[in-house]
């Protein structure tokens, strides 16, 4: 009597596909990048508005070091397919595009209108390409989860009267495609490479795409202490340590429910401003605040969705006597 031998499936995930345990733990890792990307305002009002926009290129350059650093090099040493470039250049666009739109609606408009409509339309963008993309509804959580979020941040920015501006309000609606364009470029790069790999070239390549604007907009206020300080914590820490941490909420939460909640960071600002800088927020806005925190473990319920054709990574056939890695 002969016994045959079945191929033992078993699952293998590489060190780059390492999910976050939880999307408890994901939905915190966005929520954290985007209470650093709170204090970008603060600190990018000490420059003028030529130097606000060429810090943003310089800024992109300094994250992509950190990044590189904190991926060991590896990033230099991979080989990047041609299946990368696409989502590599759409990440570079969309990374560098937001800088230049975003900043441009704040002259136009106002911060109030450019966050409410930069900010809170990316989510909705990101969520109608995910239909899209996947041919399914991105779920109940990151339904609910948006429109609590879009609501607060309306009763926030909105409260106290707003600039209309028809290029500002252009520019703004241009910002939140290309941040829902990062967002989306990054949840498809990280299929292939670990997080800090994928922003090194996503950052680096849009520093090189910043170049001209910052030899046109910079000046030598940029060296000085404040300048080179101001920087520094711009590329570090709203940038590097930032993106590493919105990028881990992408991989296991997805790109939808990850941008819905960066929404925090204007509600983080608003509440550092009222706590440090005794600014008065209303009572409409404290609600909006609150709305929005409500939001945050409503859209981490939701479960990445797989684009047609991607699989799992990590599945491999393997036979009783050896592993093929």
């Amino acid at each position: 009597m002969s016994l045959a031998v079945r191929p033992l499936r078993v699952t293998v995930i590489p060190y780059y596909r390492q999910p976050v345990t939880t999307s408890g733990k994901a939905a915190a890792s966005a929520a954290a990048g985007a209470l650093l990307w709170g204090t970008l305002g603060p600190v990018a009002a000490l420059f003028d508005t030529g130097d606000r926009i060429a810090a943003g290129g310089i800024r992109l350059a300094i994250g992509a070091l950190v990044l590189l650093a904190v991926a060991k090099g590896r990033p230099l040493k991979r080989v990047w397919r041609r299946a990368d470039l696409l989502p590599l250049a759409g990440g570079a666009v969309g990374i560098a595009g937001f800088q230049l739109a975003y900043f441009g609606a704040i002259g136009s408009a106002g911060v109030a209108v450019s966050t409410a409509v930069g900010i809170g339309l990316s989510p909705v963008f990101t969520g109608l390409w995910t239909v899209v993309r996947s041919r399914r509804s991105p779920g109940t959580g990151w339904l609910l989860g948006t429109a609590l979020a879009v609501g607060g941040l309306c009763l926030l920015a909105l409260s106290k009267g707003a600039i209309f501006s028809l290029v500002g309000l252009g520019l703004s609606v241009l910002a939140a495609a290309f941040f829902s364009l990062q967002a989306i470029s990054i949840q498809e790069l990280t299929t292939r490479h670990d997080d800090a790999t994928a922003l090194t070239g996503i950052c680096g390549t849009g520093a090189v795409l910043m170049a001209p604007v910052i030899a046109v907009t910079a000046t030598g206020n940029l060296l000085t202490w404040q300048g080179i300080s101001g920087i520094a914590y711009l590329g570090v820490v709203t940038t590097g340590m930032s993106y590493w941490l919105f990028a881990r909420g992408i991989r296991h939460i997805g790109a939808a429910a990850a941008v819905t909640i960066t929404l925090l960071e204007p509600a983080g600002a608003a509440v550092i401003a009222a706590l440090l800088l005794h600014e008065a927020l209303s009572p409409a806005q404290w609600v909006g605040i609150v709305l929005i925190a409500a939001a945050i473990p409503v859209a981490g319920r939701t479960r990445k969705t797989l684009v047609p054709g991607h699989k799992a990574a990590g599945h491999q056939e393997l036979s009783p006597s050896g592993a093929g890695f």
